[in-house]
């Protein structure tokens, strides 16, 4: 891949406090494959404003894109970026989050190998607000027997083991447009949806068995910390298993459909 084929989405939804710190740090990841990828950051108006005077480092092709409608959350704005992507694949980079050096390298590596592979997830590297390790995931899809085809993620596996993570991971833009985005409506695992139906509709997802990027578990104020913490956005256990098992129901769609999660 070469001539910026690679699309990185970058979802901001302030600058304030830290917020300009992290952004900084999460650029600086992108920094080495300046060459290869293009940048953009999708927020909403008033936050592309502040940051009219912000340093994106010399290298780096960066476009804010002005998210204008009041669908603010992560999901909106991660679709947004993909509706407006003009490169063949895209990444999603989130503020808190960053690429490993040998990311693109690795992942390259693999997608000139498997031409018949449209998403490339990485192994992530799971930390904790003070910087120590914590997890991996994704890697499980090349343990020996764990799917049918190892390093590839089938359906059937992902229907018992939730545990995968979307961000860092390498997507065909026209395979993800034609398949559906994220559903903004389902909260908690939207994620998981969107690889059940990426699975269900045989797009081959697979596994780089590299590190090649690195999450931060439960910052304070990011969203799934809010969905333990935040007494407006918070979670019980019940809302959980509601929002698992709608996962599982919705992936047959492609798109949103009337979802909401009662109180009984």
């Amino acid at each position: 891949m070469s001539n910026k084929n690679i699309t990185i989405i970058l979802p901001v939804h302030t600058v304030e406090g830290d917020y300009k710190e992290m952004l900084k740090m999460a650029l600086e990841s992108v920094e080495d494959f300046h060459n290869d990828v293009k940048v953009k950051i999708v927020c909403p108006t008033n936050v592309k404003n502040k940051l009219k005077d912000f340093e994106f480092g010399q290298k780096l092709e960066v476009e804010v894109v002005s998210n204008t409608s009041k669908e603010t959350d992560f999901c909106s704005q991660v679709n947004l970026g993909i509706s407006v992507c003009d490169t063949e694949w895209f990444s999603i980079l989130e503020i808190d989050d960053e690429y490993k050096s040998i990311w693109l390298k690795s992942t390259n590596e693999y997608v000139k190998t498997y031409t018949d592979v449209d998403v490339f997830l990485p192994v992530v590297k799971d930390i904790n607000v003070d910087g120590n390790f914590v997890s991996f995931t994704n890697e499980s899809t090349w343990a020996y027997g764990f799917t049918e085809k190892q390093g590839i993620l089938d359906n059937e596996v992902l229907l018992d083991f939730q545990n995968y993570q979307i961000s860092g991971g390498l997507y065909k833009t026209q395979v993800i447009k034609d398949n559906g985005s994220l559903k903004e409506n389902i909260k908690l695992t939207f994620g998981y949806e969107f690889l059940l139906r990426l699975t269900h509709n045989n797009i081959k997802v697979m596994t780089v068995p590299r590190v090649g990027y690195q999450h931060l578990n439960f910052r304070e104020d990011s969203l799934f910390w809010s969905y333990k913490n935040d007494e407006t956005n918070k979670i019980s256990e019940d809302e959980a298993k509601f929002w698992l098992e709608t996962a599982k129901k919705e992936f047959f769609f492609k798109n949103k459909r009337d979802v909401n999660y009662e109180i009984a």
